[in-house]
């Protein structure tokens, strides 16, 4: 049954009412971009979005992203796969999590909590076992996100650190910022937005990110009456979650 949602997003005294409706299926994790949407169900297989209906692509993953480097993901197995002409060509590396949704850059991370990326160069060509290149990144994280122009992670204690001066040629960005809040996983939007969910399955939005303050100001609470969530994703001015039971909501 498709349910009709309305949120209300609280900030510094102004308001914004979104429409949000479940779509069908169930699934583990979704990730959007360039308006595409790919998704993993409870069992690890992979769909992507057609219209209003889920297609099945062949594959069975624990990760998947798009961006504009392409559609990469990880198996269970840590093995890293990018989409390649249909089908999923094995690359070089063993992650746990991999983002595609900087510019034309890859991030991500392994079992370790080590964090790695793949300059743009190296991420648009990689198609087989002995790509792409990487570069290790100081620190470790278990999430890790990429925008244009910021990255941003979350480290083992749940503490949320933005990437500055990320770039196609040099991924590895400049320095760590800290930013407050304690969240379970975090993710930037192709816009620059960024959406994070606490470990209560609360979603929060950054607001006041720009140029001048690439980590923004503050975290404004989307409220849902009561749903919690285990995934987030956006793009394109579309929102998509998906509940802790596996239920996805879209908000536009």
């Amino acid at each position: 049954m498709r349910v009709c949602i309305f949120l209300l997003l609280l900030c510094a005294g102004a308001s914004w009412a979104l429409v949000c409706r479940q779509v069908a299926g169930r699934m583990k994790q979704i990730d959007a971009s360039n308006g595409q949407v790919f998704a993993v169900d409870l069992r690890g297989n992979v769909f992507t979005r057609r219209g209003e209906f889920w297609a099945r692509v062949p594959g069975n993953l624990g990760h998947v992203t798009v961006g504009a480097a392409g559609v990469w993901g990880v198996g269970r197995d840590q093995k890293l796969y990018r989409l390649v002409e249909g089908s999923w060509a094995i690359l070089a590396g063993l992650l746990m999590q991999v983002d595609a949704g900087g510019d034309q850059i890859v991030a991500g991370v392994d079992r370790g909590k080590n964090i790695f990326c793949c300059n743009k160069q190296a991420a648009v060509t990689a198609a087989s076992y002995f790509t792409p290149a990487y570069t290790r990144i100081p620190g470790k994280m278990r999430y890790y996100s990429c925008g244009p122009g910021t990255c941003w992670g979350i480290s083992a204690a749940g503490n949320i650190y933005c990437r500055l001066k990320v770039k196609p040629v040099s991924c590895a960005g400049s320095k760590w910022l800290r930013v407050p809040g304690r969240f379970r996983m975090v993710e930037v939007g192709t816009d620059g937005t960024v959406y994070a969910i606490n470990y209560g399955g609360v979603v929060y939005r950054r607001v006041g990110i720009s140029a001048l303050k690439p980590q923004g100001v503050q975290w404004a609470r989307i409220h849902f009456l009561g749903r919690k969530f285990r995934h987030v994703t956006a793009d394109l001015g579309t929102l998509w979650l998906v509940e802790m039971n596996g239920n996805i909501i879209r908000c536009q």
